[in-house]
């Protein structure tokens, strides 16, 4: 399996896999323009591409959802009903070609085997997801204020996760570029993870693996990489439980598992 994030964080989401002659998209969070320039560099077709799947419906994850379709309308959509109330009338015109998924009911796209999680977040009907491929399993689950403990047997030993490490708690309260219900938002349970949430995670369901973590929807100005390590230290059994990625609006990396 190929794993290519190719934007994350508040102003744009999406990630790119491919596994044997399948491609999906999680979430198109970014302009076509952009989508396009990105795929150019990896001399990767966009025609190539067989299905989204689409989270949620904040315009982080699908601003560039109605453009993609409207050039590629063979590409298939893969969303929760509530998800698809939730978008906008233009964004649900240019949906012809979906199907409607259901937390924790698994299903096929060609090589893939994909199992929804229902997650908790201010949207309606979130999922996050667990992909499997030719014997490897990778987990992508953002936009979160927690993770329910009856998952962790789902998430449990993946080869790869995307998981949220959105903010330091200390920082997002000191700084002044958001006002305290912002914060409030953030730090509860329909928000995101911070670094001590997603690393007690971790060490919980990393038990005999050592996976590589693609630290997802990381603050600009409420977090740091010192911040995420000095987490891992903290939380974590063994320091270097994880290969650690951190992914931003410019991540280009093509990671293997």
């Amino acid at each position: 399996m190929e794993i290519r994030v190719l934007a994350s964080g508040s102003k744009g989401n999406i990630v790119s896999l491919i596994s044997g002659n399948s491609h999906l998209l999680i979430d198109v969070g970014i302009s076509f323009t952009r989508t396009k320039k990105k795929f150019e560099k990896y001399k990767i077709e966009l025609e190539s591409i067989d299905a989204i799947i689409l989270t949620h419906e904040h315009k982080d994850h699908s601003s560039g959802l109605r453009v993609f379709l409207n050039n590629h309308p063979h590409v298939k959509v893969y969303l929760t009903k509530g998800t698809m109330d939730g978008l906008d009338k233009e964004t649900k015109e240019a949906i012809e070609n979906y199907t409607f998924i259901e937390p924790e009911i698994s299903f096929k796209i060609n090589d893939f085997e994909i199992y929804p999680m229902l997650i908790s977040h201010d949207a309606n009907e979130p999922i996050g997801v667990v992909a499997k491929s030719n014997g490897k399993k990778a987990v992508f689950i953002t936009d979160t204020g927690y993770i329910h403990k009856d998952y962790f047997k789902v998430i449990k030993d993946a080869d790869f996760y995307y998981l949220e490490a959105n903010h330091d708690e200390l920082m997002l309260m000191q700084t002044h570029k958001r006002p305290h219900h912002l914060k409030m938002r953030i730090l509860g349970e329909r928000g995101h993870l911070s670094n001590n949430e997603a690393t007690k995670i971790l060490n919980e369901v990393i038990q005999s693996k050592r996976p590589i973590w693609a630290v997802a929807h990381i603050s600009e100005d409420c977090n740091t990489e010192e911040k995420i390590e000095m987490a891992c230290v903290k939380n974590f059994d063994d320091p270097f439980k994880v290969k650690l990625i951190y992914t931003s609006q410019e991540s280009s990396k093509v990671i293997k598992i």
